[in-house]
């Protein structure tokens, strides 16, 4: 009787040892046709902050809306800035009058030194003060550019075609330099981005055909491999490619997901 108990222990542990080993070589053949998942980002974003202090008088887009390259995103009240901008205007006109001033003094000092009527000490003194108008000119111009981009920065532009993620900051609020006001997407084109057995490392390039089905529509698209990754993950044995994805119609959104239908034509 115990001998046949063990006999059918043994029998249990070899099979159950086939069945491991078994579905090992099965899962090592069948690799290549498991489902890769494939989830859409955008092509690029950016959290857009103002570069000054000031008050949200408008925001143009609301979370969701499109907008195109060079549209005016957020208005900053600008009536400080433009007065700011009006005084160093004045200081560069002060400034130059104050060069025309000091170089005709210095010529009429020279003069006046040439027909002994006036001391060494007084010309190179008129001299100084020509050179020094110069210097105060340069620094006015300075004031007068920066007084001209804080007053561009009051207004705060796209950078690129897409939407508008998320809304920061509201109309009314006051914002202080480098607050972030909004996010936005470039979703003009996407990246799908996934993760491809390590032995396939060797035969993928960039700009290669890839399609993807996704799984909120239904509908395969196809692109182009955009980036590569350079190191593969020795843990899952797999390393990560990014597809370019054309979305010009917007029929995909950044978040969706799908899987991967086939690379090359």
């Amino acid at each position: 009787m115990k001998f046949i108990l063990q006999n059918t222990r043994f029998s249990i542990l070899l099979f159950l040892l086939l069945t491991v080993f078994s579905f090992s070589l099965h899962a090592v053949d069948s690799l290549d046709s498991l489902p890769v998942k494939v989830v859409l980002f955008p092509f690029r974003e950016a959290v857009l902050a103002t570069q000054i202090e000031g008050t949200i008088i408008s925001q143009e887009f609301r979370q969701g809306e499109r907008f195109k390259k060079e549209d005016v995103l957020v208005k900053l009240d600008e009536r400080k800035y433009r007065d700011e901008l009006l005084k160093a205007e004045a200081s560069v006109k002060e400034a130059e009058l104050n060069i025309r001033f000091t170089e005709q003094k210095a010529q009429d000092n020279k003069r006046l030194y040439a027909d002994g009527l006036q001391s060494d000490i007084e010309v190179k003194r008129s001299v100084f003060e020509a050179d020094l108008a110069k210097i105060r000119l340069q620094g006015a111009m300075a004031a007068l550019n920066d007084a001209k981009r804080n007053l561009a920065f009051c207004t705060v532009k796209a950078p690129f075609d897409g939407t508008v993620e998320t809304l920061l900051a509201r109309n009314f609020e006051t914002v202080k330099g480098s607050q972030p006001i909004l996010g936005i997407i470039d979703d003009t084109r996407l990246l799908a981005v996934m993760n491809l057995p390590t032995n396939k490392l060797a035969s993928t390039r960039r700009g290669d055909k890839v399609t993807v089905r996704i799984n909120e529509t239904g509908g395969e698209v196809t692109g182009t491999v955009f980036e590569i990754a350079g190191r593969a993950d020795h843990r899952s044995e797999t390393f990560e490619i990014r597809v370019l994805l054309e979305n010009r119609d917007h029929q995909m959104k950044a978040g969706m997901s799908g899987t991967l239908v086939k690379i090359g034509k």
